[in-house]
């Protein structure tokens, strides 16, 4: 029996050969054991011997490149992992990404367009992203200001890791007090300070009701 996840795998290299390589293949070229559950599952198509994902194994493929590249990214950014381990973790974690993981993933990452590969992240419906063109920097915000922190844009990936000790994850709500000579705010019971150019690398949405 074919293991689900060796399904995705193979799914997820077939989208990369045909969409993004536009390699085409024919039943004799791939692995049998697949073939046979990818057609009876509707994920691809099989004309004159030759294979092309259908409609549905496209959207599945483009879904699982994007966690695949995202998990690279999030263990290269925040875990510091080597490559060998990168992709090692990566294989399993996009396996259990869930769309809102995956959703708050990219807000803390900044959005990035390219895996650590130097390859680009498939859109998903850019959902995720409405909030990205409403985030200003915290250095725009003015005294008294109450914002929620939409995502950091850094990259140092220890520096990342700073911001989130501190407790700055999507969804944080803050209130800017001080602006010099540090930009001081405030973050539940506590109040944290960071530099100018920290400042300008933490993007916010303001909450314009309660301003």
């Amino acid at each position: 029996m074919v293991e689900n996840k060796d399904i995705e795998d193979f799914i997820r290299n077939l989208w990369v050969k045909e969409v993004e390589l536009n390699e085409t293949f024919t039943e004799d070229q791939l692995d049998k054991k697949y073939l046979t559950d990818l057609f009876k599952k509707g994920y691809i198509n099989i004309d004159n011997n030759k294979i092309t994902l259908s409609e549905s194994g496209e959207y599945l493929g483009r879904e699982l490149v994007r966690k695949h590249r995202i998990a690279e990214t999030v263990v290269s950014d925040l875990f510091l992992a080597d490559k060998d381990e990168m992709e090692d973790l990566a294989d399993q974690i996009e396996h259990v990404m869930s769309h809102d993981v995956e959703d708050n993933i990219m807000r803390i990452l900044g959005y990035p367009k390219y895996c650590p590969h130097g390859h680009k992240i498939p859109s998903r419906d850019g959902a995720s992203e409405k909030d990205k063109d409403l985030a200003i920097p915290l250095l725009d915000l003015d005294v008294d200001d109450l914002a929620t922190v939409s995502y950091i844009k850094t990259a140092d990936a220890r520096k990342l890791q700073k911001i989130m000790n501190l407790g700055l994850l999507p969804g944080s709500k803050i209130q800017l007090i001080q602006k010099f000579p540090i930009f001081v705010f405030q973050l539940g019971n506590t109040q944290l300070a960071v530099d100018k150019e920290t400042a300008n690398e933490i993007f916010v949405v303001e909450d314009t009701e309660n301003n």
